[in-house]
């Protein structure tokens, strides 16, 4: 009896072990670009809408913004570093950050900002490059993000631009 007790107890520890592996948010991961595929670049651009808000740009280069596989890949597979077929440069999609606090994920280069998450004061909007498992990439021992210190209330509300791999 008490063997089928303490294989019970393994076999059930073990399966909750691997399934919360599975589910795990590596987003706070670091993946290194391969030493043989070029540094992605990122600039941002942000301006005032028409209406409301704020719209902002990404400009990439060496770097292939794109939604990840509609086929379901495992965690694992997710978490590798990703090469595009065609452009050859690394993949993935983008993360939005205002005032450090995550905001959504990015696809494409143009989205909108609602004015409401902006607080009065500095705020900063940073963008980080990220491959398909949410592992931040980076290339020579930086992460490859941009972030713009915006003043709302200031003209030119802009304050302050950091890159850590400007588009030249």
């Amino acid at each position: 009896m008490k063997i089928i007790y303490l294989f019970s107890f393994l076999f059930f520890n073990t399966f909750n072990v691997m399934a919360q592996e599975e589910v795990m948010d590596h987003s706070h991961l670091p993946i290194n670009v391969p030493d043989n595929i070029a540094t992605p670049a990122l600039s941002l651009h942000l301006v005032k809408d028409a209406m409301s808000g704020y719209n902002l740009t990404l400009e990439l280069q060496r770097y292939t913004l794109i939604p990840p596989p509609e086929s379901v890949l495992s965690m694992m597979e997710l978490m590798k570093a990703s090469i595009n077929k065609k452009s050859g440069f690394v993949e993935g999609h983008a993360h939005l950050y205002v005032n450090g606090i995550k905001i959504q994920r990015i696809y494409g280069k143009h989205l909108h900002i609602n004015k409401s998450i902006f607080k009065n004061g500095i705020n900063t909007v940073s963008v980080t490059l990220n491959n398909h498992g949410h592992m931040y990439w980076v290339a020579h021992d930086k992460k490859v993000l941009s972030t713009l210190y915006v003043d709302i209330a200031k003209t030119p509300f802009i304050t302050y631009k950091f890159e850590s791999f400007p588009v030249k």
